[in-house]
């Protein structure tokens, strides 16, 4: 059996993971000497955020509200568990980058928000929503997903009609399957996405409507299950639960050569199936 790759990032310093970070901006390399610094929650790491932050480097305050957005602590004796570290901590550091001159720390704070979310917050990401930057406008996408308020869900509305595909698909992953709200216009928005030029769009819009049992979408899926169709419609499917669909499903079962199949596409078939099947 081969051995999985060791991570040298778990024996670098604090210094070296930041050096990383800086010269490789954007890239594999900087993002994961990034995770390494998040995943070494303490008083000292927690400091080294808050010194980052105030630099008088675009790049260095970056990367300081990068480590405060998802900062967390290993639990003892386990590598892989971990807990969050220093919420209200990072909380404070992300509300003031809200405020930056530059865009792509600003970017860093909204980011840092959606795992974070603090109510306080809301009404930058509402300003930011409109903002002219496109990969702005997505992490306001991404994070709004997880704010309930009303003026959240407005705004989630006006960015799944954003020009740009990926904010669309953002927040109408958003609206569709992060909010837990149901409303006329929610149903619309996703209704009309689902006619959306981009697949991705589409099928989140498709699994929202799902969510909330609109019939709309199993009318949808009859017409469009068959072989190809890709984890979005069986997801849908499964969510509905409607025996209406078991005979689509089924046939796509019967017609499939198995071994050239993804195991989770397959996965997701079969929770389908029975899903629907159980109704």
């Amino acid at each position: 059996m081969k051995k999985p790759a060791r991570n040298l990032n778990r024996t670098r310093t604090e210094r070296q993971l930041i050096r990383m970070a800086l010269r490789g901006w954007g890239s594999d390399r900087h993002w994961r000497a990034i995770v390494e610094l998040q995943m070494r929650g303490s008083p000292q790491t927690l400091e080294l955020a808050r010194s980052l932050s105030a630099s008088a480097s675009w790049r260095r305050r970056g990367l300081g509200l990068c480590i405060a957005s998802q900062l967390r602590q290993h639990q003892r004796g386990d590598y892989f568990g971990s807990v969050e570290y220093a919420r209200e901590e990072t909380q404070t550091l992300l509300l003031a980058g809200l405020h930056d001159p530059h865009d792509e720390v600003v970017r860093a704070a909204v980011s840092g928000l959606g795992h974070r979310p603090h109510p306080d917050a809301l009404p930058e990401l509402l300003r930011l929503s409109t903002h002219r930057n496109e990969l702005l406008r997505w992490n306001v996408a991404v994070s709004l997903g997880h704010y309930p308020e009303p003026d959240a869900i407005e705004a989630l509305l006006w960015l799944a009609s954003d020009p740009d595909d990926d904010v669309r698909n953002w927040a109408t992953f958003g609206l569709g399957s992060l909010q837990e709200a149901d409303t006329p216009e929610i149903r619309e928005l996703l209704w009309k996405n689902l006619q959306d030029r981009d697949d991705e769009v589409r099928g989140e819009a498709l699994v929202g409507l799902a969510k909330r049992s609109d019939p709309r979408a199993i009318t949808y899926l009859a017409e469009h299950l068959d072989a190809d169709c890709r984890v979005y419609e069986l997801e849908a499917a499964e969510k509905l639960a409607s025996p209406l669909l078991v005979d689509a499903l089924q046939r796509i079962a019967d017609d499939l050569n198995e071994s050239e199949v993804s195991g989770y596409w397959l996965d997701r078939l079969n929770a389908a199936i029975d899903a629907c099947r159980s109704h």
